[in-house]
Order: structure tokens, then sequence, then C-alpha cells
């Protein structure tokens, strides 16, 4: 019997939010970043090295680059302090330029993943432009990387066709359903580092059902009949009761103190 061919290396940088706002889903984050990183560490084949990058208006921090996924310690309350506004563009620009920079140094081809995670527009980046995070994805997805971007409590839609990420890869997700979220993006995770496939990253319309997604409108053309599973049956239904009904305001500025 032929020997199965081992997974390629998969490089994964995680950006992730920490400005004030984030303060009302910080357990809910903490623990989805851990079973996310547990997941990978538990259940990819081949080779993860992983990257952590926080940010607020205050830093953007460089948490670790390239690490190996078994040696990646747990998020708690001491490592995880929420706090200040939202330089988006600048801490996705920055987080390409660290995983570009190490996989220089590590001289292997590695898939790579790039997941952005925030629950607030842009307000307070003042070194990259929109355009030029833009045009930086586009070079890299020329190159092979995936970017998949997570967005709680907001259109994020509204912020990934302008960074020029696909709605297929992205979410919009109740704050409630963070833990959820965190963790069907692993599993997502898993099976691009398992394949090298790119569209195994991408979210499902089932996902994004289970997400509380009301801002993907493609949603709006998913019926019951395209659904089997009857639990996804119900969680459509419930969906699409949501688009119907008023949609709730949501706060894109995070609270700071001076």
């Amino acid at each position: 019997m032929a020997k199965k061919k081992a997974a390629k290396p998969t490089f994964v940088s995680f950006l992730l939010d920490e400005t004030g706002s984030m303060n009302s889903i910080k357990d809910d984050t903490i623990g989805g970043f851990n079973s996310y990183v547990k997941t990978l560490r538990d259940k990819a084949e081949g080779i993860i090295k992983f990257s952590l990058i926080k940010f607020d208006s205050n830093k953007i921090e460089k948490v670790y680059i390239g690490k190996d996924i078994h040696d990646v310690p747990d998020l708690n309350e001491d490592t995880y302090q929420p706090g200040a506004m939202t330089p988006l563009i600048d801490a996705c620009v920055k987080t390409i330029h660290a995983t570009e920079s190490k996989l220089k140094d590590l001289k292997r081809k590695y898939n790579v993943l790039c997941v952005f995670q925030t629950d607030g527009f842009e307000n307070a980046s003042h070194e990259y432009s929109q355009s030029d995070l833009a045009a930086l994805i586009k070079k890299k997805e020329k190159q092979g990387w995936v970017f998949v971007f997570l967005g709680a409590g907001i259109d994020s839609y509204a912020q990934s066709r302008k960074m020029g990420i696909s709605t297929a890869n992205t979410v919009s997700y109740g704050k409630e359903k963070s833990e959820e979220v965190f963790a069907m993006t692993a599993a997502n995770s898993v099976a691009y580092a398992n394949t090298g496939m790119r569209g195994t990253a991408s979210y499902s319309s089932e996902q994004k059902m289970d997400a509380g997604d009301l801002f993907d409108p493609t949603l709006n053309n998913i019926t019951d009949n395209q659904i089997t599973d009857p639990h996804k049956m119900k969680n459509a239904a419930g969906s699409k009761t949501a688009k119907r009904s008023k949609k709730k305001k949501v706060s894109v500025v995070d609270n700071f103190t001076l």
C-alpha cells in the first residue's frame, strides 16, 4: 500500500482584536482562541507554524511569530487585556509583513493562512491606507495566500470588500456566538492545513447561519430545501426571521480611557 503523502506545512497568522469593545466578550474570546489553537494542535496532520498578533491603538503586539503549534501557550486574563481603539488597517498590514519576514527566515515553502478578527471598524490607523492593504492582500493571494475575516457584531462584508477578501471567506457573527465561530474557523483551518485546498478555508452557508450572520447577501438566496440537515433547516428559518426583523444597531466605536 502506498504511503499517504505528507501534508504540506502550514503557516497560520492570527490577528486578534484587543480593543476596548472586546471587553464584552473577553472570556468567550479567550476560550474560543484557546480552543482554536487546540484544534489545530490535535487535528492538523502536518507541521503548523503559528503567529499571534494582538492590536489596539496603543500597540500592535507581535506576541509570537512562526511558533510551533505545540508550543503555543493559552491566552488568559493577564495576557489578553482589551482597551483603546481600532487601527485595523495598520494591524493587518503589519501582520502580513511579519508573516512574510518569518517565511523568508524559514526558507521552506508553506501554505499560508491569515485570520483577521475584530468587532469594530477601522478608526485609528495612521501608517497605511485602505488601498495599501487591498493591494498587499491582492499580491499575496496571487502568491497563494488565503485570508479569512471574522467580524463580531458588525457588518464584516463592508470591511472585507474594501480589503479584497471574498464573501466566502468572511463571516459576521453575533457576539454571543464567539466560541462557536472560533470552533468553525478552526475546523476550516484544519481542513485547509490537511488538504492545501484554498476553498476549504471558506465558510459554508450552514456555518454562517449557525453564526447568526445577518449580513451575507448570498444567504438571502438560500432556501430550506437546499439544506438537508434538519437542524440546519431550523437555523435557516430562524435566520430568515431575523433578516425580516429590524436589524439591531451595533457599536463600532471602541471604548477607551486616556
